[in-house]
């Protein structure tokens, strides 16, 4: 039996192998070339490929064509009457226009061999689809070619680009079933609106298109937040199996309440993300409130990501709630404040924890010992820990001596000598490491680099040295270090980094060949893979 014919429900097994790691997502990268193989193969592979047509695009300018050819795409799917009634419905003028146009163009809707909207199981709502500058300046490649081009100026096109993208939008949410994934950064508050009623409209049997829902993210805008819905309130009737919750942004009791109400009344909740843009101290009250009800997922959550958020002023109360979370094993505190011995508790409490992330500016200030406590906590089950704060010097001692041999990652803010070789010594699990070598001891840095390659872990496969403005080695010492990695201790070194603004001399590039080691500049950062 060849490929091209393989049973559609084996075909459908080797697609969802190429699940990434979130298992909702497929690779679009191995995923379209299977459409291109057969009509079988197309059939069968590309209701995978347009299931989470968003979320396969990083919107930023350097994508942004993709979403617009996207966008393109879906249009085709709607019948152009209706989009033509749109065009010329907004203006007498534009009709006008588009009428002209029309005898250039051929009446026909494109062809499409499938029509890839029922497909879709993941919606983004992004500022983009509002954005008449954008509409305006990529209308060659999204704009159904029917539709007038350079014949208006950017307030006249807006008058029939967001209605067009408002349109689509609701074709996407009537067509659209068994959602999975939905996230809202829109700040139009009627799109806004609209949308949610749309969603939430109960079909004959009481269910609305929202009842399958397993990941919801939502980034509030301050500014709009008054005059649109309350997301939570409108959804709690409609979606109780959330896997993850995604929040940025709450600026009122009533938001916090009703954020507090939809996480009680979930059953599977495993992943929880609470943001701000910044900390705003008068929100400690509001997160007192949604952390409070977290201790109503106590069976099931199991990863926590905060960032920007403040623990100055938690109630005893909240505490305990984050005290009673014995199954998380992730937890990741990014930009916060607060982090000071009252929370001594908490850190006790986290013995299952997995992968540990703190990442705070050079100024913030913290508990060493609640990071103690928290490292030691975890020690047997610590896998990956990822540390980077504003060291000045070797103070911290204590503090890296509790580094857990358990760990296969990582990542450590500025280092001392003797301090690295002891974490080589004991962490002989690791794959990847990175650090920052302090600047305050080139000379016993050259001495103990000769060293290091006797007390590299056999399995670790990329160093990373950050922030290197010198070179805290020469060509001897690189070449010690080869020989005791490489040759000597049998290790399975591929990549070293080092980034920073430095120079590098030909010499190394010929040290590096001497040990069949290619060693390659990119930007401000160095590569040495082995070959």
């Amino acid at each position: 039996m060849t490929a091209s014919i393989l049973l559609s429900e084996c075909l459908e097994m080797v697609f969802l192998c190429l699940l990434d790691e979130n298992h909702y997502t497929m690779s679009v990268k191995d995923l379209y070339p299977c459409t291109l193989v057969s009509r079988h193969w197309c059939r069968i592979s590309t209701p995978f490929l347009y299931a989470y047509p968003f979320h396969h695009l990083v919107h930023s300018d350097s994508h942004i064509t993709k979403f617009f050819k996207l966008i393109r795409t879906l249009l085709n799917c709607i019948p152009k009457s209706e989009i033509e009634q749109i065009t010329s419905s907004n203006s007498s003028h534009l009709q006008k226009i588009f009428s002209r146009s029309n005898k250039k163009h051929s009446p026909s809707n494109i062809s499409l061999t499938f029509n890839y909207i029922t497909f879709i199981r993941g919606l983004i709502f992004n500022e983009i689809f509002t954005d008449p500058y954008k509409l305006f300046n990529y209308q060659k490649i999204w704009s159904p070619p029917y539709i007038p081009k350079n014949h208006m100026s950017k307030s006249r096109f807006s008058k029939i680009s967001i209605p067009i993208m408002n349109h689509l939008f609701k074709t996407l949410c009537k067509n659209c079933n068994n959602l999975k994934r939905l996230a809202f950064t829109v700040q139009d508050n009627d799109f806004f609106n609209t949308t949610i009623d749309i969603l939430t409209f109960k079909d004959h049997n009481g269910r609305s298109k929202l009842c399958d829902l397993k990941e919801l993210h939502y980034i509030s805008r301050y500014e709009i937040m008054m005059s649109s819905k309350d997301l939570y309130l409108t959804l709690l009737n409609d979606v109780c199996n959330l896997q993850l919750l995604c929040n940025e942004g709450i600026n009122s009791i009533e938001k916090a309440n009703s954020i507090s109400q939809f996480i009680s009344l979930q059953k599977k909740l495993e992943h929880v993300i609470l943001s701000e843009r910044c900390i705003r101290n008068n929100h400690n009250e509001n997160y007192n409130i949604v952390l409070n009800s977290l201790s109503t997922q106590s069976k099931t959550l199991q990863k926590l990501n905060f960032t920007n958020l403040s623990f100055s002023k938690i109630s005893d109360e909240v505490l305990e709630s984050l005290c009673s979370l014995n199954n998380i094993k992730e937890l990741k505190l990014r930009e916060c404040k607060g982090l000071n011995d009252n929370l001594l508790p908490w850190a006790k409490s986290l013995t299952n924890l997995e992968v540990f992330e703190l990442i705070l500016d050079e100024y913030t200030t913290f508990s060493k010992d609640f990071l103690i406590q928290l490292i030691h906590s975890s020690s047997n089950t610590l896998i990956k820990l990822i540390i980077n704060y504003g060291r000045s010097n070797n103070q911290d001692y204590q503090l890296f001596q509790q580094i857990p041999n358990s760990l296969i990652h990582l990542e450590l803010p500025k280092i001392f000598p003797n301090e690295l070789i002891s974490i080589f010594k004991s962490c002989t699990r690791l794959t990847y490491f990175s650090t920052i070598l302090s600047d305050d001891d080139c000379e016993l840095w050259k001495e103990n680099f000769k060293n290091l390659g006797k007390f590299i872990p056999k399995n670790l496969q990329k160093i990373q040295f950050k922030g290197m403005n010198n070179m805290m080695f020469n060509n001897d010492e690189l070449k010690c270090f080869f020989e005791d990695c490489i040759i000597n201790n049998d290790s399975k070194l591929k990549y070293l980094e080092i980034s920073g603004k430095l120079d590098v001399c030909q010499t190394y590039y010929d040290v590096a060949k001497e040990f069949g080691v290619k060693l390659t500049k990119r930007r401000n950062y160095l590569t040495i893979e082995n070959l």
